[in-house]
């Protein structure tokens, strides 16, 4: 039986990418997941192997025969670290993740597929509303993203590395916010938990509590959710090609006024909340992913509008499971 190793399963989109491989590929493939720790409603899926990625010597955990693909989504990011450690972001995305790479190549595995953020070129939406594959990466070096956004650009180079000198296949994918349901709803900003601000909003629908529309509501978002996404790197997984870089998106922007009217539609009461706008408050982020490569190549096709995103996400919401 073939085997597909999907490494980080047990983070917010590893359930999601699991199940959805399960539910597509056919009999002759086995689905491992493998991370640090154990998720439970993952292992109830699939075997789960944990091993810590940077200790050469737990490799040894891990299948030598018939891996078919390797997928990558292991990593820190500074929206999951507390405080501020960069150290952890040198020593998982460029030396763990080698190391994955390191191994595919010595069980001769057909196809590594790299999941990275888009953090390197976010910024340009500020001055071209849509990003593409192609957008000359964007660095700063004075902040609390600098090292996790070079180590990953740094990690997708390895990449072709191991792509040009050893002919394994190789796919990239860059990713912007991932929208999921997931009983975590806090992310950091400057190593400083909050909440989502989405979780927020969808709390105040929820409540019918009155909700506030910063900045300038017309800006738009690409707003992807994780289903799709797994959507592309099954497809990225059974492809007849060499290698590839894709934008993971849906490629429409929703309005900010649209997403905030969509939560209070989809989770609000009877009680429906009264929208209040605030221009003097700052402007949420705009870009709009281009998936012109992910779908000329890998036939991809988003399935998903904002609308049945949300609808999907509160039956999530309801069984609890990731």
């Amino acid at each position: 039986m073939k085997k597909i190793l999907i490494f980080g399963v047990s983070g917010n989109m590893g359930g999601y990418l699991a199940e959805y491989f399960l539910q597509n590929c056919s009999d002759e493939y086995e689905i491992i997941g493998v991370d640090l720790v154990e998720h439970p409603t993952v292992k109830k899926m699939i075997k789960t192997i944990t091993m810590n990625i940077n200790d050469e010597e737990e490799y040894s955990k891990l299948p030598t025969e018939d891996v078919y693909a390797v997928i990558d989504m292991i990593g820190p990011m500074p929206a999951r670290m507390v405080g501020y450690k960069p150290i952890v972001y040198v020593e998982t995305n460029v030396l763990g993740s080698y190391k994955i790479f390191d191994y595919a190549v010595r069980v001769k595995a057909d196809r590594i597929l790299y999941a990275k953020s888009f953090i390197d070129i976010v910024k340009r939406g500020e001055k071209q509303l849509v990003l593409h594959v192609d957008d000359e990466p964007y660095f700063d070096y004075d902040n609390y993203h600098s090292v996790y956004c070079v180590t990953q650009n740094a990690t997708k180079e390895l990449l072709r590395c191991v792509h040009e000198f050893y002919k394994i296949k190789t796919f990239t994918f860059r990713l912007p916010h991932i929208y999921l349901w997931n009983t975590n709803d806090q992310y950091s900003v400057k190593g400083v938990p909050h909440k989502m601000m989405h979780r927020i909003l969808i709390d105040q629908a929820t409540a019918g509590e009155t909700i506030e529309v910063w900045g300038d509501p017309t800006r738009q978002k690409d707003m992807v959710y994780v289903k799709d996404l797994c959507q592309m790197f099954f497809k990225a997984c059974f492809v007849d090609r060499e290698t590839g870089f894709y934008n993971v998106g849906t490629g429409i922007g929703t309005p900010l006024l649209k997403q905030i009217e969509g939560m209070r539609d989809v989770f609000g009461g009877e009680k429906k909340s009264e929208l209040v706008f605030c221009p003097e408050k700052p402007n949420a982020p705009q870009y709009i992913m281009d998936i012109k490569e992910a779908v000329d190549e890998l036939g991809y096709e988003p399935k998903y509008s904002y609308l049945e995103m949300l609808e999907d996400m509160k039956k999530e919401r309801e069984l609890g499971r990731f």
